[in-house]
């Protein structure tokens, strides 16, 4: 377990820290000379002596000036050691660092009332209701209080043995998601190259993992471990390591104090944060909308503003929901724990949790944006996934939701299960709330069911045809629900087409007669299939009239439309195809050209531009600048795959036109 010290400025922290561990976590020569911390000091206390179990200690400075370093240190720990001298009592800088404590969500330390050795009880006393004061409306509310003193050693049992039954009960969050560590210092080795420094706050890090730096996604290799100094194998939730990194061209600037360490599916840089915060009692006014503020997160300090719904403020004590806009990119995920200060960075004003990351930038405060949030809003994954379920319309992005929360694949699958979702597996992972896929299959079964008995001719519905009777809304989860539906058979595909098990569409008899009209033409025509008004003119039709017949038969697979002015049979089609296919095979260079294409086959004009468009179209031709390249095999336009499977021509019974599943 790590544990951050806190407190005003020569409060005794460092002393204390070494009263504990024997070891002087001040190692700067300017520390040393000035009696005081300047950067995070790092101590760990090895197995015996005053603590029988190994603690990690982040002494943090206590001055006004570098309390971004000491957000830094408390970032990513598990427990506080608050500092109180008794002679001062509480200061300025340990109600700032309480407050910070507990924007951070810690709720788990031990309160130190060091150099009790110059106090006499009525003060030790007097200092015990200061502190049960500062902490009564924090995390560390709870927290034990003890009077100790490093230089003779009173207390100082007490407060290991504390500290041990704190560690003894603590069981680190995260250890099975992906690992990110927060770099809070780096530096060189000789002979081993970069080496950082952090918090672990998520995963296990093991020698050889390829990992990401981010911002900026370069890619490092894990030389070497260290963790409470020793050289190991591995690195967990809730320790602080060091690692020894490698990288092509990796240099000390590429992984500076901010940046994260982590598994490559997390990264995701953002500028724009939807969090919920909470102003500090103690404030003098509200935060107001557009407010600039400094943001703490992990070891990072950058600028931005907040903004808020309806250009409002947040009043001092109250909390709401904001997005933060970032100057630069940051690495966050949900559940972060931030601090902000003011513009000039010289007071600490609230904090509090990451809930999106990267949202969009139009329309942050609709009703639907707003619901989402309001989802994501909970630490409980589970519920997080109900929520979004029940009010993203576009479904859900099992992808992106795994890496705004950090969760392992198995993690997520059981997510989705308990959660009764249905998924979406072709591209994006998308997940729908079963309830509404099952609602949205029965309105596509009684819709094909009305279409059936109300036109028995028509052969079935494309999904165009089904999202047209549907409310917009429906329409994300549409695939999803015609995917389960054929896969249970509720639902037969033919082509394009779907339709209802043992549907039959069959032409009225007139209809029938009329088909049977013009296939003769388009038989006697050969090859050169006339235009709609030729062929309109020959039957004695007028052209619209005619249309619906011709559409109503390409249905069925009777007839392909070229264009709106052609239509034509099925094996002309093909024949056409594999003409084109040879024309293409005796050119040197390969080309369908559409003079030679037009002699050969015996086509007019007319006919021609808009069949080798039709070609292009269903992917058998691609056109370039000097004419066109055949790009698949001619047969992909016989009447066995112009439909999937082709209908059959009309038998003795020509009003019967069976759809094949």
């Amino acid at each position: 377990m790590i544990v951050a010290t806190a407190g005003h400025i020569d409060h005794g922290k460092t002393a204390l820290v070494k009263a504990l561990t024997g070891i002087d976590a001040d190692r700067l020569p300017e520390e040393k000379a000035r009696g005081i911390t300047l950067d995070l000091g790092f101590a760990y206390a090895p197995k015996g002596g005053r603590l029988r179990i190994p603690l990690g200690f982040v002494d943090v400075p206590g001055h006004e000036r570098l309390v971004r370093t000491m957000v830094a240190g408390a970032t990513g720990v598990a427990c506080a050691l608050l500092v109180v001298a008794a002679d001062d009592g509480v200061m300025p800088q340990t109600r700032e660092h309480a407050a910070i404590l507990d924007l951070l969500g810690l709720d788990r330390g031990v309160v130190a009332i060091t150099k009790a050795d110059r106090a006499d009880p009525d003060r030790i006393a007097a200092v015990t209701a200061e502190i049960h004061a500062l902490l009564a409306e924090t995390g560390l509310a709870a927290a034990p209080v003890v009077a100790c003193s490093a230089l003779t050693g009173s207390g100082i049992d007490d407060i290991a043995r504390l500290l041990e039954a704190a560690a003894g009960s603590h069981a680190p969050a995260g250890a099975d998601r992906g690992f990110r560590l927060a770099v809070d210092r780096r530096f060189t080795v000789s002979g081993a190259g970069v080496v950082v420094t952090g918090a672990v706050h998520a995963g296990t890090v093991r020698v050889g993992d390829r990992l990401l730096v981010s911002p900026g996604a370069r890619e490092v290799r894990v030389r070497g471990v260290r963790v409470h100094d020793t050289v190991a194998e591995t690195a967990c939730a809730g320790e602080r390591c060091a690692l020894n990194l490698v990288g092509p061209r990796l240099s000390l600037d590429d992984v500076g104090r901010g940046t994260w360490i982590l598994a490559p599916v997390l990264h995701g840089p953002a500028t724009r944060l939807d969090v919920s915060v909470r102003v500090l009692p103690n404030e003098g006014r509200p935060l107001r909308h557009r407010t600039p503020v400094h943001l703490h997160l992990g070891a990072a300090a950058v600028t931005g503003r907040l903004l808020l719904p309806g250009a409002g403020s947040v009043e001092p004590g109250a909390s709401a929901q904001a997005v933060i806009t970032l100057d630069r990119e940051i690495g966050a995920l949900a559940g972060d724990r931030f601090v902000l200060r003011d513009v000039s960075a010289v007071r600490t004003i609230g904090g509090g949790r990451v809930i999106d990351v990267d949202g969009p930038r139009q329309g942050p405060w609709t009703p639907e944006r707003r619901a989402v949030v309001n989802a994501l809003d909970t630490p409980d994954d589970g519920r997080a996934l109900r929520g979004l379920l029940a009010s993203s319309g576009p479904g859900v992005d099992l992808a992106r939701l795994a890496r705004l929360r950090n969760l392992p694949a198995a993690t997520l699958d059981a997510l989705v299960a308990n959660a009764g979702a249905v998924v979406a597996e072709d591209g994006l992972r998308l997940a729908f709330q079963g309830s509404r896929v099952a609602a949205l299959a029965t309105s596509v079964l009684s819709d094909l069911a009305r279409t059936h008995m109300a036109q028995p001719d028509n052969p079935g519905l494309t999904r165009d045809e089904i999202a047209s009777t549907l409310e917009a809304g429906d329409h994300p989860a549409l695939t999803v629900t015609l995917d389960g539906l054929i896969r249970e058979e509720q639902v037969l595909r033919r082509g394009s087409l779907l339709h209802l098990p043992g549907h039959t569409a069959r032409l009225r008899p007139a209809d029938a007669i009329d088909y049977d009209a013009v296939r003769a033409v388009l038989e006697k025509a050969g090859l050169d299939q006339p235009r709609l008004t030729v062929l309109a003119d020959r039957l004695g039709r007028e052209p619209n009239d005619l249309r619906h017949l011709l559409d109503k038969v390409g249905r069925l697979g009777w007839l392909q439309r070229i264009s709106k002015s052609y239509y034509a049979l099925p094996e002309a089609v093909a024949e056409l195809a594999r003409i084109a296919d040879a024309v293409a095979r005796e050119h040197p260079e390969g080309l369908l050209t559409v003079g030679r294409f037009r002699e050969t086959a015996g086509i007019g004009r007319n006919m021609t531009m808009p069949l080798l468009e039709f070609f292009d179209e269903r992917g058998f031709t691609v056109r370039i600048a000097e004419g066109r390249r055949i790009r698949a095999d001619w047969r992909v336009l016989a009447p066995s795959n112009l439909h999937d499977p082709a209908p059959e021509a009309p038998g003795s019974d020509p009003t019967d036109l069976r759809v094949s599943a």
